[in-house]
């Protein structure tokens, strides 16, 4: 048989995976007359029912709850990012590729209900937090920002900040594992700046009532930002809808991409509000030098002008390409899916766990009626007392200090729930 450079490439640098995706290549690429066609432009597959484990590289005794830290990289955006990195290496066998940067963008809006015009992409979700921040023109020494206790804890220290830099900080405090709508309204009561929160936390996967938080904020004068890494994806989100004003996520979670790019969320209402902070390229709509050889001349070095959206205000330089591919296709599955089976399949499972781990003694920390894909439980000494066992079990979970954590996905049954409570069952006995 003979291989092409690409099936070669793979062969010699003995991926285990050659097999899979040289099969997946070969269809991907065959036209109905065997020409060769771009595969960045094709569909992904939707099964039938959920779950589903044929979209994904699972070894038969892996069970893996963890989706909420990192979700594991689904055969389809394997192959996209094979594909965009075969283009890279200017592979003849590729065929006509073109990477649709814009992709994620417009298939992110159409999931979020948002328009383009307030999405941008960033780094991460702290950037995009930070850069809210900074627009907002904060720390001002001045102004109040309400956050809670159950916003993302790596956003604690930028509100302990805030509140060095002379700025009032409310802090709400949860109480039986939810932030109480009241306790916000009694926080805004002498108005405020922001109102900071994860709209669901990866602590315990509370879900705040963002429209109710909004309602209340604006009607105080407050702006609201959510980080939504936990909730884009995985239970149903409408931007225009909540009100919200500001909201980012990174990709690696439920929206099944990876590291190093994520979505920007600026409400349109809001964008001539903003202080201007950045200043990237890929944010301007002009640009004319007046410095190079035929240059026209000009009284300036350069002419430029930013574009009046939140690209324009918040847009750098250069982002990931290969997450973008990879998004093209994640996005795509999860659109093809839809957002509201991936909730219904992930509560199947999560109400079992809500019910059966207090059963064996174990302090359930996420709200009954939480409709988000997690459990979490507190237990002292969880790392010890679980990590070991887990790890013997082939199981993955999300082990922290004193709290363990399910988080279930479109891959995940019923049955590897029941599996993982069995062994919880012997470390609880023990």
């Amino acid at each position: 048989m003979k291989l092409n450079r690409r099936q070669c490439l793979m062969a010699t640098a003995g991926l285990p995976l050659a097999g899979v995706f040289g099969a997946m290549r070969a269809s991907a690429f065959s036209g109905p007359e065997g020409e060769k066609t771009a595969g960045a432009d094709m569909a992904p597959p939707v099964p039938g029912t959920l779950p589903d484990k044929g979209s994904f590289i699972l070894g038969s005794d892996d069970i893996y709850f963890n989706s909420g830290s990192q979700h594991p990289v689904s055969k389809g955006a394997r192959l996209a990012i094979d594909n965009y990195y075969a283009s890279r290496m200017r592979d003849p066998d590729l065929g006509d590729y073109r990477l649709q940067n814009n992709g994620p963008l417009e298939k992110f809006a159409r999931l979020m209900n948002a328009d383009i015009s307030e999405l941008t992409y960033v780094q991460s979700t702290t950037t995009g937090e930070q850069m809210v921040l900074k627009a907002l023109g904060l720390p001002d020494g001045k102004s109040h920002i309400i956050t809670d206790t159950l916003h993302f804890f790596g956003s604690l220290p930028l509100y302990a900040e805030m509140e060095k830099q002379g700025n009032k900080v409310t802090w709400l405090r949860e109480r039986d594992g939810r932030i109480d709508l009241e306790d916000m309204r009694k926080a805004l009561k002498g108005g405020a700046k922001l109102v900071s929160l994860s709209l669901v936390s990866t602590i315990n996967g509370f879900q705040h009532d963002l429209k109710a938080v909004c309602d209340m904020a604006h009607a105080a004068g407050a702006y609201v930002y959510a980080d939504i890494i936990h909730a884009a994806g995985c239970v149903p989100v409408d931007l225009h809808a909540s009100g919200v004003d500001f909201a980012a996520t990174a990709s690696y979670k439920w929206l099944m991409g990876d590291f190093g790019l994520g979505f920007l969320y600026v409400r349109k209402q809001v964008q001539d509000d903003l202080k201007r902070t950045n200043y990237g390229y890929y944010g301007m709509n002009a640009f004319a030098p007046h410095i190079y050889p035929f240059d026209e001349p000009g009284d300036t070095i350069v002419d430029y002008g930013f574009s009046p959206n939140a690209a324009g205000q918040f847009a750098l330089g250069t982002y990931s390409h290969s997450v973008v591919a990879q998004l093209n296709h994640s996005l795509d599955y999860i659109q093809a899916l839809g957002v509201e089976n991936i909730q219904t399949h992930a509560q199947a499972i999560t109400s079992y766990l809500k019910q059966a781990l207090p059963e064996l003694g174990y302090t359930l920390y996420t709200p009954l009626d939480a409709q988000t894909p997690m459990v979490s439980c507190v237990l002292e000494d969880a790392r010890t007392k679980l990590g070991a066992l887990m790890k013997a079990h082939n199981i993955s979970l999300s082990i922290s200090k004193n709290r363990f954590r399910f988080s279930v996905s479109v891959f995940n049954t019923l049955d590897e729930a029941k599996h993982v409570v069995e062994v919880l069952k012997k470390a609880a006995a023990g």
